[in-house]
């Protein structure tokens, strides 16, 4: 006690320990930054990605078996060899990555750079080389042993796209300023890969925690009661997870007490369920007491004792390991199979399926039988309630595939088939007696297309092939800076769409931390702003802001206000069209070329490309192409055209400049170019913005500055958002932004508006207080129209505001008449292809329930595909008809009078020939319905009347 009190007498002593204990929100978020600032946002993608490229490869390629090959005895009476038996054996040894490397057509190598890959459409790959032997043994009639070793080092075995910013990336470890004349955003975290001019981002593939146990109750009624599973899978193996399952039935009018429940387990390959204990006794515990130790752990445990009554007393009969073994391959081993057969089947699948994680070779039977027993103890104290059932949604149920496994899955697939390859090659080449040339046997494009099919489409696994998973890998996001990095970030779960569980779907509350809100600096949001700080009135003025419309400023559009740019990249290639034609980049000649197009080709120079700063404008062409005309064609035509136009032209709905030209060769040598049009986006009536709580709206009207409303200080605001999109939406947040703004330009400082912290509205009010404004942000405003005061105080303020993707000037659409569908003759579908608006099913009703029956038709019929057909009054068919000549038959009956015009819809008509080719034969009746009822009745009849 005195001893305290020495310390206690001293003040600062009491000091030093707060000091040193208590840890401010400051310091937390120090942390944070700094741990940010060392990993960056996607460090889980490259360091997967490392320890694929480190680790992952060289295992799977030291795991692969070595290839060996015996000839196939070729039957030769007149020659006499020396040896009796030649074996060929290929192993794979060490494997070697460069640099990312691109070669020419021309054979040229280079140290390819993202940039350029970007732009001339190449994939962002390194060379793959790995050391191959091969051994020939030949063994003499004497048993005397001759072996001839070969080394092949550093064969090319294939291309492995690399990931950007990864440690075998050409940008790892730059500086800024390198980046920067590397023409890389120093921003831009990577984690990437770029395939054929395209960035691909893998998505992070979540599943279930491997060799962990589980334990599930089931809804009843159900047949069991409980499901204990372990997905086993060994460490570094590429094969399926075995999951196993025990099982402890559910009793029928079970009174209160638990016995009578047998327990079973399924075991991979085996069809049936099969009793716990006989797998106990098959892995070699005859005795009840031995197999209890390795499930109870605790005789005193009476309740658990009796559990596994019913299960041992079902298993009295089998006291034996064979029999056990027995018991279980005769329900796995086909059937007829002679009893050893039975046994040593069952005893590979105890060996190699069951619980494979624990081990698979001999002598693992004890510890596979302890984790057995951990299984069923776990089960029981779940069936007992002293153990809650686990939990499938929990996070630290959950792993994660991110690129390192996927690739690694995909690499072990590829090389497999790669060394399958090189096993037929030699083995043909042996028993042909040829000489076995490695380097033609191993096919580099095997692995090279096989990663690179998988990332290009986002079906994971190769093509053609059952199990393959869509949406792996995507197109990068780069919508802004935030999107990109959330798109790097993400995660799948691997649920159907159809499946209707909720569980899944809702945010659980171990992943609750797993959100962070003071994001703002790590996400580079001052350097990459995402939008603009407006000043923003809450009010109804001229009624042209109803329905989450927004009045907009004019005057501050016209000096720049959401000013923006878009820009769209054309392309084409000079394609080979055979061994020596090929198509030509250049202005086409009217005189000698066909097919060219309505637009306009005077912005293009002599060498077919519209020059940087040229203004081109709907279906202006701005890439000019042609072929030559093959001599099958020019002889159908008039002799005068010699080539065909190809060129492309701008969208028709489209107008802009044209900001860069790139002329360079791709991949295959082919000439390639790439055409950028810049256009700027001016906001007006009809474009979307929204502030940063969902309070999104279009632009409804533009007011000049006069004809806004201003306030004392001569302030006008930039937006007038309606006061209806307020209350129901409850979205506070703007409020509490809007009026820390204000108190923030007025200060000088900034403010802090993180969530969960000490920043209260009173706080917010009482500062603005202090700067001379009323508390609450309302202001007394004019009406810029009159000048006259307006009767309401208008609450005001700067709100951040951002502008959205959606442009009235992407979904302008109109058409008077256009294209049809081939096949229904009826209008085609999209803005893109210059279709028509669809008159549905619920507008067709409102025409019927109106009684606007002469509107519908011009609709339905004169407007799409009014067709006329000529048909046989006498039978109702379809009849043939030459107007030309004026003669009329009809093939049915052999009528070729009494035959009269119809006007039906083309898809009508269609309908009713794809009857005919189903032995249905529709009639259209033309004659007065009388005369119809006077048919034999059983013919099919549909009246037009």
């Amino acid at each position: 006690m005195e001893y305290n009190n020495e310390y206690e007498k001293d003040p600062n002593y009491m000091e030093e320990e707060d000091e040193e204990e208590e840890i401010t929100q400051e310091d937390a978020w120090a942390v944070i930054s700094a741990y940010f600032e060392e990993k960056g946002l996607v460090r889980q993608q490259l360091d997967s990605f490392d320890e694929f490229i480190q680790n992952s490869m060289q295992e799977i390629v030291d795991e692969s078996a070595d290839i060996e090959i015996r000839p196939e005895s070729q039957h030769n009476p007149g020659h006499q060899s020396d040896f009796t038996e030649t074996i060929y054996k290929i192993s794979f040894g060490q494997i070697y990555l460069s640099k990312p490397m691109m070669t020419e057509s021309d054979g040229e190598t280079a140290t390819l750079f993202p940039k350029a890959a970007r732009l001339r459409n190449l994939t962002y790959s390194a060379p793959l080389y790995v050391d191959v032997s091969k051994r020939v043994i030949k063994k003499g009639h004497d048993g005397e042993e001759v072996t001839e070793t070969q080394d092949f080092t550093k064969v090319f075995i294939g291309k492995v796209p690399i990931m950007l910013r990864s440690s075998y990336c050409t940008l790892f470890q730059n500086s800024e300023k390198d980046l920067t004349e590397l023409g890389e955003c120093p921003y831009d975290q990577g984690g990437y890969f770029i395939i054929n001019g395209s960035e691909k981002v893998l998505i992070a593939q979540e599943k279930m925690s491997t060799n962990q146990v589980y334990v599930f109750k089931k809804r009843q009624p159900n047949k069991y009661a409980y499901v204990g599973e372990v997905r086993s899978m060994a460490e570094n193996q590429n094969r399926p997870p075995s999951t196993m399952f025990v099982r402890m039935l559910a009793r029928a009018n079970a009174k209160g007490g638990s016995s009578g429940q047998y327990i079973r387990c399924t075991l991979p390959y085996i069809k049936k369920e099969i009793p716990i204990i006989i797998v106990f006794r098959a892995l070699g515990f005859v005795a009840d007491k031995d197999i209890l130790e390795h499930i109870c752990y605790d005789f005193a445990d009476t309740q658990m004792m009796e559990l596994l009554r019913p299960s041992l007393e079902e298993a009295f009969v089998i006291q034996n390991q064979l029999v056990a073994l027995d018991y279980i391959g005769t329900r796995g081993a086909p059937p007829g199979a002679p009893k050893e057969k039975r046994i040593k089947y069952a005893r590979d699948i105890l060996q190699k399926e069951l619980l494979p994680h624990v081990g698979v070779g001999e002598f693992c039977e004890t510890k596979k039988a302890y984790y057995f027993g951990y299984i069923i103890h776990r089960l029981l104290l779940c069936a007992l309630g002293r153990r809650p059932e686990d939990d499938r949604d929990h996070y630290g149920n959950k792993r994660l595939d991110l690129a390192g496994p996927l690739l690694g899955g995909l690499f072990r697939m590829l090389f497999r088939k790669l060394t399958r390859d090189v096993r037929s090659y030699v083995q043909k080449c042996v028993d042909n007696g040829k000489e076995v040339n490695l380097q033609f046997a191993i096919k580099a494009k095997t692995i090279t297309s096989g990663l690179k099919y998988s990332l290009a489409t986002g079906n994971w696994g190769q093509a053609n092939a059952a199990g393959t998973r869509a949406g792996v890998s995507q197109v990068l996001n780069r919508l802004t800076y935030a999107s990109t990095l959330s798109h790097l970030r993400r995660l799948n779960s691997p649920i159907g769409r159809e499946g209707k569980l909720a569980k899944p779907r809702q945010l659980h509350n171990s992943q609750w931390v797993l959100y962070d809100t003071m994001s703002f600096v790590l996400v580079n949001f001052r350097q990459l702003p995402a939008g603009i700080n407006a000043i923003v009135a809450i009010s109804c003025y001229s009624g042209y802001n109803q329905e989450d419309s927004v009045i907009m400023n004019q005057s501050s559009i016209d000096r720049g206000f959401f000013r923006s740019l878009f820009f769209r990249s054309y392309r084409d290639e000079e394609k080979k069209m055979g061994t020596l034609v090929k198509e030509h980049f250049g202005r086409p000649d009217r005189a000698v070329t066909m097919g060219m197009r309505h637009g306009s080709y005077e912005k293009l120079d002599d060498d077919g490309l519209a020059p940087p700063g040229t203004r081109v404008s709907g279906e202006d062409v701005i890439i000019g192409k042609t072929t030559p005309i093959s001599q099958d064609e020019a002889q159908g035509q008039s002799s005068r055209y010699s080539r065909r136009d190809h060129s492309i032209s701008l969208r028709h709905s489209e107008t802009g400049m044209v900001d860069q030209v790139l002329l360079t060769t791709n991949a295959d040598g082919l000439r390639f170019v790439k055409v950028r049009v810049r256009s700027v986006r001016i906001p007006q009536i009809g474009d979307k913005f929204s502030s940063r709580h969902g309070q999104k709206g279009t632009v409804g009207m533009t007011y000049t500055q006069e004809d806004m409303p201003w306030t004392i200080e001569g302030v006008t605001p930039d937006i007038i958002v309606n006061p209806h999109a307020i209350p129901s939406r409850m979205t506070i947040g703007q409020l509490i932004e809007c009026i820390m703004g204000k108190v923030a330009a007025h200060m000088g400082k900034e403010g802090d508006a993180t969530p969960f912290t000490d920043v209260t509205v009173d706080n917010i009010s009482k500062a603005l207080h202090k700067c001379g404004y009323q508390m609450r942000g309302f202001e007394r405003m004019y009406n810029g129209h009159t000048g006259r005061p307006l009767t309401a105080m208008i609450f005001l303020g700067p709100t951040y505001y951002q502008r959205l993707k959606h442009m009235v000037d992407d979904k302008i659409h109109s058409r008077g008449r256009g294209p049809v569908q081939i096949l229904t003759r009826q209008p085609a579908e999209g803005r893109s292809r210059d279709g028509g608006l669809r008159f549905g099913e619920m507008e067709r009703d409102c025409m019927i329930a109106h009684g606007a029956a002469n509107f519908l038709k011009e609709r339905l019929f004169d407007q799409s595909d009014a067709y006329r057909v000529h048909v046989c009054e006498s039978c109702g068919l379809i009849a043939i008809a030459n107007l030309k000549k004026n003669s009329f038959e009809c093939r049915g009956c052999k009528n070729k009078t009494d035959i009269v015009q119809v006007h039906i819809p083309y898809a009508c008509k269609l309908l009713f020939q794809e009857l005919m080719s189903m032995a249905i034969a529709p009639r259209m009746l033309t004659k007065d319905l009388k005369s119809a009822k006077g048919r034999k009745s059983g013919a099919s009849s549909l009246v037009f009347s």
